[in-house]
């Protein structure tokens, strides 16, 4: 299967005071909601990612999902990926400020200027079915993911459903997580 990338909301931050942030974190991907991807629609099943998070494999938090512009990973316990009580993908990572790359994404997202998060994968189950917009065959449900490749914070989302916004990780529960 090829990977596809797609692209949802939030970026957030938790700082203490004034102090820089101490972690960043978003929601990679949203289920139950139907988006409109241009040509065809799109909705993820609640559950699409619990076997894929089962897995022992790697997962990164890269920027814009390029391969050298990585945030963290959580083999390395700076990053962790889970499914949120909604049943939604979310992550966090460990920004190190001695890292260039790190404090330049820090300071976008603090700034307002990254909002939005993405996700790479592949799928292992899914249908196509009606959409009431585009006809027969063009409703893009995917029940389960396969693997897992990387979480990012993203420059241009291709899922506009979720506002992004900065607020505080402080009440944010992993259900189910990937790293501990």
């Amino acid at each position: 299967f090829p990977v596809t990338i797609r692209f949802t909301g939030n970026v957030q931050y938790r700082a203490d005071g004034d102090a820089m942030p101490t972690e960043f974190g978003g929601i990679a991907a949203v289920v139950g909601i139907t988006t409109d991807l241009k040509y065809f629609e799109e909705r993820i099943e609640k559950g699409a990612f619990d076997n894929a998070l089962k897995k022992d494999y790697d997962i990164r938090c890269l920027f814009n999902h390029e391969s050298e512009l990585i945030l963290g990973r959580t083999k390395a316990n700076t990053c962790k990926v889970f499914v949120n009580a909604d049943g939604n993908l979310e992550y966090t990572w460990t920004p190190d400020y001695e890292n260039p790359l790190h404090v330049q994404v820090a300071r976008s997202i603090m700034r307002g200027d990254i909002t939005q998060s993405s996700f790479a994968f592949t799928v292992a189950d899914r249908s196509w079915e009606k959409s009431d917009k585009y006809g027969d065959l063009s409703l893009h449900v995917i029940k389960e993911i396969d693997e897992l490749y990387d979480v990012s914070p993203v420059t241009y989302p291709a899922y506009v459903d979720t506002e992004a916004e900065a607020r505080s990780l402080e009440n944010t529960k992993p259900e189910k997580s990937k790293v501990s």
